[in-house]
């Protein structure tokens, strides 16, 4: 019988900075979930959350958080292009050459952002990052069926904040993903069906590249 992956509670002075913006509907919608049903999560789980969200997910306020060196991990939700990821009204927080490397040296990253991944992503593990997980592509949802799409993402930071290493966590949400697609087909709901299985395919992490990191790394 195979073990199951051991999940940990995280009991040292670890940070998990939350950069969220929330300034129109698709990040308010996600800003909204991941409130509910992550940050309490990952509070459960021992981590001390420092919150860059709202009008604070600018890059002045988010270059000081994380460049601190007990933060382990760093997540939210913005729009993106392949070389920048944006906060409050499109303010640049990561931009290719413009970060220092204590901003992303030994952490864990990952954003629900746009197309990010493709160039973004790499220059954070360039930088040091231990693993990256992201879309390269538009990341697309509909809707009325929303929660399905955040659920599947926000997947990512509630299995990380386990213990988990990047590759149980890939493949934990690779599943989520393919189990909520086959519902939505079986339902009739063939855009659901369709995106879920989009976004699934485009989510770039270790275990798609090593690009993107290393498959072992996991919060201590």
């Amino acid at each position: 019988m195979i073990d199951p992956p051991q999940r940990r509670k995280i009991t040292m002075n670890a940070v998990v900075v939350a950069i969220d913006s929330n300034h129109d509907f698709a990040t308010t919608a996600a800003f909204n979930y991941r409130q509910q049903n992550v940050y309490p999560y990952i509070d459960e789980k021992g981590f001390i959350l420092e919150r860059c969200q709202g009008q604070l997910a600018c890059r002045i306020y988010v270059a000081s958080a994380a460049s601190r060196s007990n933060v382990v991990y760093l997540t939210g939700v913005g729009h993106g292009s392949y070389d920048t990821f944006t906060g409050h009204y499109y303010n640049a927080i990561f931009t290719v050459g413009n970060y220092s490397p204590e901003e992303s040296q030994g952490k864990i990253i990952h954003f629900l952002s746009c197309q990010i991944a493709a160039r973004l992503g790499v220059d954070f593990v360039n930088c040091g990052c231990l693993a990256f997980f992201g879309y390269d592509i538009d990341f697309i949802f509909i809707p009325t069926t929303a929660d399905i799409f955040f659920k599947c993402d926000s997947e990512i930071d509630r299995a990380f904040a386990e213990g988990l290493t990047a590759e149980e966590v890939y493949q934990r949400v690779y599943t989520l993903y393919t189990q909520y697609a086959e519902e939505s087909f079986l339902q009739g709901d063939f855009n659901t069906f369709k995106y879920l299985e989009t976004d699934r395919d485009h989510l770039c992490a270790p275990s798609v590249d090593p690009r993107w990191g290393d498959c072992q790394a996991r919060l201590e």
